[in-house]
């Protein structure tokens, strides 16, 4: 980071990245963002400027008080969850809102940014192979669950396309993408799955392409759109 005293500002680089550095590699903490949140309060600036400028528009200086406290409160409510045993998908549907959100309404949107990834990222880093909801103990192959869903369809290609329509209506696309793919496991070469596919991908970019730009490449790359840079 960068402070220029003088004019009251802060360069603040990528340190407020919503994704705690990139989620495919084993990086960023909570810890460090609140200590560089801490850092940055402390010399006051009247304005912070970051290497995006959404990350401008959205990680105010007014924002950082209430920033701090919020995610000092999920921080606490994740590390209880895991010592209580509780699976990543259940600390992730408690949609945690602490009450001190009320008090601090610049810090709302910042704070819902990054909740699901401090989440993600807290839970990968502090928890072993073995999951409480049995991941891990004996890993399944995305073949073999292809091969159990076609015995519970009945071994018939329309039931993949019937349940996978049906997400895709409800607006749960990425569990609709998950049984397409493992549908064309069993049946690669049946063009309404395929067509299905491609509009589920399309619906994900459509929906990640303005706050996710993680999702919006991995959605974009298994698309097979070929991404060109920014002017």
């Amino acid at each position: 980071m960068v402070h220029l005293p003088e004019l009251g500002v802060v360069l603040a680089g990528d340190v407020f990245m919503p994704n705690l550095g990139a989620p495919f590699l084993p990086e960023g903490s909570i810890d460090g963002l609140l200590e560089a949140i801490g850092r940055i309060r402390g010399l006051q600036p009247k304005l912070l400027v970051h290497g995006h400028t959404p990350l401008t528009d959205l990680f105010t200086v007014e924002a950082l008080a209430g920033l701090e406290s919020s995610l000092g409160e999920l921080r606490a409510h994740v590390l209880d969850a895991i010592r209580d045993s509780r699976t990543l998908s259940d600390i992730l549907h408690d949609n945690y809102l602490p009450d001190v959100l009320r008090e601090h309404p610049a810090a709302v949107n910042p704070y819902l940014v990054m909740r699901e990834n401090v989440i993600q990222r807290m839970y990968r880093q502090r928890t072993g192979y073995w999951q409480p909801d049995g991941e891990g103990v004996d890993v399944i192959a995305p073949d073999t669950w292809a091969a159990a869903l076609d015995l519970v369809g009945g071994g018939k290609q329309r039931s993949f396309v019937r349940a996978a329509s049906a997400l895709t209506r409800q607006g749960d696309l990425p569990m609709a993408l998950r049984l397409i793919e493992l549908g064309l496991r069993r049946y690669p070469h049946d063009r309404t799955l395929q067509q299905l596919r491609s509009r589920t991908l399309e619906g994900l970019r459509e929906r990640t392409q303005q706050m996710f730009p993680f999702k919006f490449i991995v959605y974009s790359r298994w698309a097979g759109v070929d991404l060109q840079p920014a002017a």
